[in-house]
């Protein structure tokens, strides 16, 4: 059944007025410095995170001013589609589920999807044995880590610099919810996905947030404790090191780090999903912008999300 997704989160995790909507991001955006890429550095993607805006936004706006910036430039000048990845938070099934949506409605206008490029995702992911499904417009509407990434996206999409034509016409989405993976199914995902990941005409996203800590993730491990006795201080290089193997493109080593640590990165797997489509192109190169955290723990009481967003790009 083909529907058009309600902006389900807005006026709660995200302001419903398109007028104050855009004055948020505007004023994210003024407060983060701008970022060149290399003359020769193309986008591929990004990780970004997805929590409340005023909690994650800050993180974001660093990789969605390049982003912006990158679509209204020469270089992006033909990006077509933007593949979304984010993580199930609430259904629990194997494999991905691709949406159903015609359209995902936002504050500022629906942004399109295209449907033909979800079918086509679709098939080519059940011929490689990965189960796919599609997207009911309950499980859609429930889940948070798609929709977050659309302030963004549709502000960039609705409001051009000065003096250009807005890209809402231009570029489509492609939604993605990925569910329980293990490293051979990521690795069968990412080689359907290597493909998009190296054509010019397409961004990709991938949602997540870093560690969750405290009682009320059930998530307590104090990493390195003896080095780190602050418990902050411990997340803080916990969710470094990962960050460190992303930037190494050390996939065995970003594996094992999850083994070892079990750190409760939501979107740890179409992290890897897109680390491992681009995998073979030895000119990529994850760049973190910025890292943050919702709350600094001092005790064991205290719980805290980390929020981090990096650059996926080539030459």
């Amino acid at each position: 059944m083909v529907y058009s997704r309600r902006a389900s989160h807005a006026n709660s995790w995200y302001e419903g007025s398109a007028k104050v909507l855009k004055a948020t991001v505007d004023d994210l955006f003024e407060r983060v410095k701008d970022f060149q890429l290399g003359g020769d550095e193309k986008l591929i993607g990004i990780i970004s995170p997805h929590a409340g805006i005023s909690y994650s936004g800050p993180t974001a706006a660093h990789v969605y001013k390049v982003l912006r910036n990158y679509i209204y430039g020469p270089k992006g000048s033909n990006v077509t589609h933007i593949f979304l990845l984010g993580p199930d938070h609430h259904k629990g099934f194997d494999g991905v589920e691709m949406s159903g949506a015609q359209q995902y409605e936002t504050p500022f206008g629906a942004l399109s999807i295209d449907t033909s490029v979800v079918s086509s995702v679709f098939q080519s992911l059940k011929a490689a044995g990965v189960q796919t499904t599609r997207m009911s417009q309950s499980t859609d509407e429930e889940e948070h880590s798609i929709e977050m990434q659309l302030p963004f996206i549709s502000h960039i999409l609705h409001h051009p610099p000065a003096g250009l034509t807005g890209a809402k016409n231009r570029i489509q989405l492609v939604p993605m919810l990925v569910g329980w993976t293990d490293r051979e199914t990521e690795e069968r995902i990412g080689a359907v996905l290597s493909s998009y990941s190296q054509d010019s005409h397409n961004i990709f996203v991938l949602s997540s947030d870093f560690c969750h800590w405290g009682s009320r993730f059930q998530y307590k491990y104090h990493y390195q404790k003896s080095e780190y006795p602050a418990i902050a201080d411990a997340i803080i290089a916990m969710d470094h090191e990962g960050m460190e193997w992303l930037e190494k493109r050390d996939m065995n080593g970003w594996y094992e780090y999850l083994n070892k640590t079990h750190n409760t990165i939501c979107g740890r797997r179409p992290i890897s999903i897109g680390m491992e489509a681009v995998k073979n192109d030895r000119s990529t190169t994850v760049r973190f912008l910025h890292y943050s955290q919702s709350n600094r723990c001092a005790s064991l009481s205290d719980s805290s999300v980390s929020y981090a967003s990096a650059l996926i790009t080539h030459r």
